[in-house]
């Protein structure tokens, strides 16, 4: 495929996307053809690169690899978030993980309709009360 033949690929599979994007209506009750379109298009965001960033800006590349990198760079910041704690501080970490391997791991044809929106960071948690509750303590000494 010549670069103008990719060009023209990717420019009306943007367009096919943002008019599909707007429209935002129960999934089940769409007809098959729609809803087939809509997975195609969900599978072609999940793997092309900027198509994914109609419906999550953060993810350039592809939203899998996204995910994945974002995955990846949360068990990297756990564990130096871990070290540096001297493993005091449980609940970040676990916090730090559940954004990373939480939320969508792919996109499918609910999240093309604009039914569902894409998390590939989700919020975490809040930690749990069996703290001091809220205020600072020094550490023992």
């Amino acid at each position: 495929m010549t670069t103008r033949g990719t060009r023209r690929a990717l420019l009306a599979t943007t367009f096919l996307v943002a008019g599909t994007a707007a429209v935002a209506g129960p999934y089940d009750q769409e007809p098959a053809s729609k809803r087939a379109l809509n997975t195609g298009i969900a599978v072609a965001a999940n793997v092309v690169p900027v198509v994914s960033t109609v419906y999550e800006p953060k993810c350039l590349p592809g939203y899998v690899v996204c995910k994945g990198v974002y995955a990846f760079m949360s068990v990297v910041a756990a564990t130096a978030q871990l070290v540096l704690s001297g493993g005091g501080d449980l609940e970040q970490t676990r916090a730090i993980l559940y954004r990373g391997f939480r939320g969508d791991w792919y996109l499918t044809g609910r999240h093309v309709s604009g039914e569902l929106n894409a998390e590939p960071l989700p919020e975490a948690p809040p930690p749990s009360g069996g703290g001091g509750g809220g205020r600072w303590e020094p550490p023992p000494l």
